[in-house]
């Protein structure tokens, strides 16, 4: 009577288990989909959201603001790099090409400072630029004869890229375009303060949307 009691325990046990087993497979089978499903409709409501941003009128408006933002943060990452508040210009006039350089450089120079043509030709950024560059600008201590310099002009909306040629007596400098043929009025006399830094090198056309603001708005 004991052996069969203990029997049907056993089989009773069994069952239960059998049963337990049963119920945790139902259960994680429930479970799993209804995670999937929800991990599904969030990615779904992600790319609603950005197809809405960026399609049609809107999604103009926001890369634009996206360019300007981007462009913004590259800017003063530049300008801490490279120790200044104007790491990149635009080059909107032609006074440093190298259209007539005989005449406006090498004999200018000559004749004015007394400067050898290989000495000349010694110095940082030679062949000059065109309109519609984009120098590099890095912010130093001191700048020396021969450096192309950012330099700032009252009641000018646009900063000055020209060559320094003379340091004179105060520690103010001269400066002067390679293609102009003379020294402009404000070139006598530079103050360091007015000058952002020196050019280290050149990105050839990526300024020409500056250009054309500033020779359709003004802007500089």
């Amino acid at each position: 009577m004991v052996v069969r009691k203990s029997r049907n325990i056993r089989r009773e046990e069994e069952k239960f288990g059998a049963r337990r087993a049963r119920q945790r497979t139902t259960l994680k089978w429930k479970t799993k989909p209804k995670r999937k499903i929800k991990s599904t409709s969030r990615a779904n409501t992600i790319n609603a959201t950005w197809k809405k941003l960026t399609g049609g009128w809107t999604g103009a408006i926001f890369y634009v603001f996206l360019g300007i933002g981007l462009a913004l943060l590259a800017r003063q990452t530049l300008a801490f790099a490279l120790s200044t508040e104007m790491p990149v210009v635009a080059v909107v006039s032609t006074s440093m090409q190298h259209d007539h350089v005989e005449q406006t450089h090498y004999q200018w120079l000559d004749e004015h400072m007394g400067y050898s043509e290989s000495y000349i030709k010694s110095w940082s950024i030679p062949t000059g630029f065109l309109v519609g560059d984009m120098p590099v600008v890095k912010g130093e201590g001191n700048y020396k004869v021969g450096d192309v310099i950012v330099y700032s002009v009252p009641n000018q909306n646009f900063p000055i890229i020209h060559r320094a040629i003379k340091i004179n007596e105060d520690g103010t400098y001269q400066t002067k375009g390679d293609n102009n043929l003379n020294q402009l009025p404000y070139e006598f006399k530079v103050h360091k303060e007015q000058i952002y830094g020196k050019v280290v090198f050149i990105i050839p056309k990526l300024g020409y949307f500056k250009v054309m603001l500033t020779n359709v708005l003004g802007i500089g």
